[in-house]
């Protein structure tokens, strides 16, 4: 069983390298419209619960998706986890999540042609984090064990 549950996992984790290596933006919404829309540094999934029927097929699966916003060394608020129970791929530069309590999530990747700002200010973050690479294993471990702390307790 643990092994069908790392390679479910890691088939979702396939769903969001590109979206880690190239940038993406992030927005969220829910029924009174959209709440946020920003840039975003990684997308980490930390757990997976695939649900059964009676003769043990999978039906469907949840999954836990961490996330950081470009700028997280500026306090725990940069960094979010969201149970994940819905989601779809039509193109390969987008991405729609929904998560347990209804709210849409919509990535895309970044297009040099729309959004040069963010690629502007995404290639100074990822210049700035090489340049202090030990401070920033020591966040993202942290914070990685917080997230999965959160994870494991939903």
């Amino acid at each position: 069983m643990q092994n069908a549950i790392n390679e479910l996992k890691s088939k979702l984790q396939g769903m969001f390298n590109e979206f880690n290596t190239d940038g993406s933006w992030m927005s969220a919404s829910d029924d009174s419209g959209e709440i946020w829309r920003d840039l975003i540094d990684s997308y980490q999934v930390t757990r997976v619960a695939p649900h059964f029927d009676a003769q043990g097929n999978i039906t469907s699966i949840d999954f836990w998706l961490f996330f950081k916003w470009v700028g997280y060394n500026n306090g725990f608020q940069y960094s979010h986890t969201i149970k994940v129970v819905g989601y779809g791929q039509e193109d390969t530069y987008e991405l729609d999540l929904v998560d347990d309590r209804g709210r849409k999530y919509h990535i895309e990747l970044l297009m040099a042609v729309a959004e040069r700002d963010y690629i502007a200010t995404l290639t100074k973050w990822r210049r700035y984090k090489s340049e202090n690479r030990e401070l920033f294993e020591s966040i993202d471990a942290e914070l990685l064990e917080e997230h999965l702390e959160i994870a494991e307790g939903w």
